[in-house]
């Protein structure tokens, strides 16, 4: 993205609510040195260190078919900033020149959960020298390949993960891949995980989730973890799309997917999400649920007005 179209998004997200502080297009430094990963900062308005939230894209990844930013991570940044939460969006596809990988079988896959998750750790390296942000409260959410990242993030039995020096206070994994985690005969987790999944989920079915989850409390009664599996839902129920069949899907065996979102548990999984963070975060909540819904919002002018005229 070249410096004319970031000064123009800027332009147009500093035009939200009160809470809003605007976005900034930062560069994250690989651990190992070798890549810089994208981040858009959604920094809230705030006196003093307040958390911060790292979200991770699913499958088809950070950007739109324009090369922007994909609008739910605008929609999210309302809603956090709203609570003087910080976010912060990781671009992991764009430096390893994928766009999308939904459309590769898992096998094929040129990216892996891992690599993510170590994205994940370089990032709160980064928040952690952010003024603004309190690094005791780093939460860490995804969507889809997203949410399976989050799993890798918190898997306490990986030496990757024991020895980070900064480890997330919770995480949120929305429709995640379930299935490699419960194979994993000692996988357990190193903070409080809100797992929320679709019951009709065709591409990352529930089920494996349920597994997961019940294997974990087997193993950990006290293991802080909590399933939501939302009845009538597809992949993607937290959004406003129609639910429709998607092909060229390389995850399924069919090659085809449901997906779109259902308006009963897009409501509720947003209230869960926020009364968790609040408790997990041990911040009080600013707004009810209809106000942080209904109130100020960033604008967000269609597609094509995010890409300014060429000069």
């Amino acid at each position: 993205m070249n410096g004319t179209r970031i000064a123009a998004l800027i332009a147009i997200l500093c035009l939200g609510g009160p809470a809003a502080a605007g976005v900034e297009l930062v560069s994250i430094p690989s651990d190992d040195g070798k890549l810089q990963i994208p981040g858009y900062w959604f920094k809230a308005a705030a006196n003093e260190p307040r958390p911060a939230i790292i979200t991770l894209h699913g499958c088809n990844g950070a950007l739109d078919g324009r090369g922007n930013l994909n609008r739910v991570w605008i929609r999210d940044a309302g809603y956090f900033n709203d609570e003087r939460m910080h976010l912060l969006v990781l671009d992991s596809f764009t430096p390893r020149g994928e766009r999308s990988i939904c459309e590769t079988h898992w096998s094929r896959r040129s990216i892996r959960e891992e690599q993510r998750r170590d994205d994940v750790f370089a990032a709160m390296q980064w928040l952690a020298r952010q003024s603004g942000v309190d690094k005791e409260r780093i939460a860490v959410m995804g969507r889809s390949h997203g949410g399976s990242t989050v799993l890798s993030v918190l898997d306490r039995t990986d030496r990757t993960v024991q020895a980070q020096s900064i480890q997330p206070k919770a995480a949120i994994a929305l429709y995640p891949g379930c299935g490699k985690f419960t194979r994993k005969w000692d996988y357990a987790i190193s903070a409080p995980l809100l797992l929320m999944a679709g019951e009709l989920d065709d591409w990352t079915p529930a089920y494996q989730c349920v597994n997961l989850h019940a294997r974990l409390k087997r193993a950990h009664e006290d293991a802080p973890l909590e399933l939501v599996v939302y009845p009538g839902s597809h992949h993607g129920f937290d959004s406003a799309a129609p639910v429709r069949i998607r092909s060229n899907v390389g995850g399924t065996r069919s090659g085809t997917a449901t997906v779109g979102g259902n308006s009963e548990a897009r409501e509720k999984a947003h209230v869960r999400l926020f009364e968790f963070l609040s408790v997990q975060l041990g911040t009080p909540l600013l707004l009810t649920h209809e106000e942080r819904l209904g109130g100020w919002r960033y604008l967000v002018p269609p597609a094509s007005s995010l890409t300014p005229d060429k000069p």
